[in-house]
């Protein structure tokens, strides 16, 4: 019952008109949920341009009532394969890992993205706008690039093609480069060296006048906008002692951004990634010793970074274990010792500022109007969000889950 009320109350928010949408009396929290002002927002084509007390409408501004409900940023989810796989255990359903190839620098997913996933409103139902859907290891450590899409349906999913380069060094990864680590990384650096020999010789290479290269060309493109610092790299890597040979391997190319994915036991190298700016993304109830790798995994390692200074971002890396991934790792986190204001700012303003998404993350003047109003504590798992924005525009939140319970409940009317 509570989700077709949702449901219905949704229907009557998506009939506002799109050009000027006065958001009245909903709460703006601050420090924890109970904070914060009721406030108004102007929005207008798609652009937060006024936050107040008592706004006044425009001629033709449309009106939805907040009734003092809390009112967050929307979530960004730092990796997720929603819109690359529909069915986990069905193996032809995949789309975001490449096999029988070992280089796949050049893979784009975003080629493969479905903009009608039935996954895609399970997102919104979780307050989530935008995510980076990410490549998974195939046959290659480096995976592919990874893209940035919205959480609505349609034309508009797509946002940036690509967003990162991803390279895969955890402990089961090592046997796409002969089984070794020492081998993984440094197949991983000679790619890196042979894109800037590339780069150096590129028209020796179109007229095959230069020393044979073991890269495609795509893989050559890929990995020197990496090199450059235009195109970021993900590595994802647990074991500490791993982390340090990364970070120092790749000091040999000043340009390059590194960011680290999973990191279990990053925690054990806080001050190392804090001296060098290097944001970590993480699950945080991916905890358990599943391997050698993860023996230092723990429940309150974004407490630990955190009194660090490390900046880190929450990623739900799977939508098919847990539906509210993404609010319920922030709420563990906040369990852990996190702060409810660090927990919500690995979610919005810390992965905006992360994967350099101006104007997202924030609700203030100027910013995009990506906004979730909620009728609970976004961080506990009995709340969701009873309408949701993406630039501006109002987002469908039924899920092919609500259809077939409306279907049966019918049938049972009938009967």
């Amino acid at each position: 019952m509570k989700r077709i009320l949702l449901v219905m109350g949704l229907m009557g928010a998506m009939s506002l008109s799109a050009g000027e949408l006065l958001i009245q009396n909903v709460r703006l929290v601050e420090t924890n949920f109970q904070s914060g002002e009721v406030i108004d927002l102007r929005i207008v084509n798609g652009i937060i341009t006024q936050i107040g007390v008592d706004l006044v409408a425009g001629a033709d501004a449309a009106i939805y009532d907040g009734e003092s409900r809390a009112v967050t940023p929307g979530f960004i989810d730092s990796g997720t394969t929603i819109g690359l796989a529909e069915v986990r255990g069905l193996g032809v359903s995949h789309d975001g890992e490449q096999a029988d190839d070992d280089m796949t620098a050049g893979f784009q997913v975003y080629l493969a993205l479905n903009e009608d996933s039935s996954l895609i409103p399970i997102a919104s139902n979780d307050g989530i706008t935008r995510g980076l859907i990410v490549p998974e290891a195939g046959d290659s450590n480096y995976a592919g690039q990874s893209a940035l899409v919205r959480f609505k349906r349609g034309s508009a999913f797509l946002q940036e093609k690509t967003m990162a380069q991803h390279l895969y060094l955890r402990e089961g990864d090592r046997r796409r480069a002969g089984g070794s680590r020492s081998s993984a990384l440094g197949a991983a650096l000679e790619a890196l060296a042979e894109s800037a020999r590339y780069d150096r010789q590129p028209r020796a290479f179109n007229t095959n006048k230069n020393r044979p290269f073991n890269l495609d060309e795509s893989d050559l493109i890929a990995l020197s906008a990496v090199r450059s610092g235009k195109t970021p790299l993900v590595v994802h890597v647990d074991r500490a002692a791993d982390i340090i040979k990364v970070v120092t391997a790749f000091r040999s190319y000043p340009d390059l951004r590194l960011i680290l994915a999973s990191a279990a036991e990053a925690w054990k190298v806080a001050p190392l990634l804090k001296a060098e700016n290097i944001p970590v993304l993480i699950n945080v109830m991916e905890n358990l010793p599943q391997n050698f790798d993860r023996l230092g995994a723990r429940l309150d390692q974004a407490t630990l970074l955190a009194n660090a200074g490390v900046s880190f971002a929450f990623l739900s890396g799977s939508p098919y274990s847990e539906t509210r991934s993404l609010s319920q790792a922030a709420g563990i986190a906040v369990a852990q010792g996190l702060t409810w204001q660090q927990a919500i700012a690995a979610v919005t303003s810390t992965p905006a500022a992360i994967w350099g998404l101006t104007g997202l993350g924030r609700i203030e003047p100027g910013a995009i109007a990506d906004v979730v109003i909620w009728d609970g504590d976004p961080l506990e798992v009995t709340s969701a969000p009873v309408a949701v924005l993406i630039d501006g525009d109002w987002v469908d939140l039924e899920t092919r889950q609500d259809v077939l319970a409306k279907r049966y409940v019918e049938l049972l009317d009938l009967k």
